[in-house]
């Protein structure tokens, strides 16, 4: 697997980004943390990829960096990742070959708490993104929370989510129980999944 380090800053400069099996985003602002998650995913994926780590220096956020470098890329698949992550051995070769295999449009890596119902780290066939979001990754209305839920919900209803516990994504955040979420994303996506996602999906009232 290969990696490039680029700043949030320099984006919209930025073009090449292209492998022709799996370009991932991992959007950070701790370096130090960053650079030790860099090493463990590269030496533990077991198949080629492309990592693109995006210090944002200028607080774009999660949601706009990725959607960044997904229309700045090209790849057969796409995944998104975070600064606390810590991979299983051979969590890329695992994820790729059950998309392969599957034939799913998503799978949601093994977080250990959502157990394949949530994608918060996951990789997306690229041509199903793109019929959903056009040149994005997620609905670029949220900030930092809620783009994963409502595209895990959209494969879902599709019978595209796919799920192996053996693909392992842990999030190593022992603070995590502390924070909450985005309300504004959080109201953006109730108000989305009344209307079906603008059609996509049945309506639905969220829990």
């Amino acid at each position: 697997m290969e990696s490039v380090f680029i700043r949030s800053s320099d984006l919209s400069a930025v073009t090449g980004l292209e492998h022709d099996k799996v370009v991932l985003v991992l959007p950070y602002i701790d370096r130090e943390l960053t650079s030790k998650a860099e090493l463990v995913l590269k030496r533990r994926a077991m198949s080629d990829g492309l990592l693109v780590l995006v210090e944002d220096d200028v607080r774009l956020g999660f949601i706009r960096v990725a959607n960044m470098v997904f229309a700045r890329s090209a790849s057969q698949y796409f995944g998104y990742l975070a600064q606390d992550v810590f991979p299983g051995e051979g969590w890329l070769r695992c994820a790729l070959d059950v998309l392969d295999k599957s034939g799913g449009n998503l799978i949601a890596l093994n977080d250990g708490r959502f157990f394949g119902n949530i994608a918060v780290f996951g990789i997306a066939r690229r041509v199903w993104v793109r019929g959903l979001y056009h040149n994005c990754l997620f609905y670029p209305g949220y900030k930092s929370h809620f783009g994963d839920t409502e595209l895990s919900v959209l494969a879902l209803n599709a019978g595209k989510l796919v799920f192996s516990p053996n693909c392992l994504m842990m999030e190593a955040d022992y603070e995590k129980h502390l924070k909450g979420n985005n309300r504004d994303d959080d109201s953006l996506y109730r108000e989305r999944a009344r209307s079906g996602f603008n059609g996509m999906t049945a309506p639905f009232e969220p829990a």
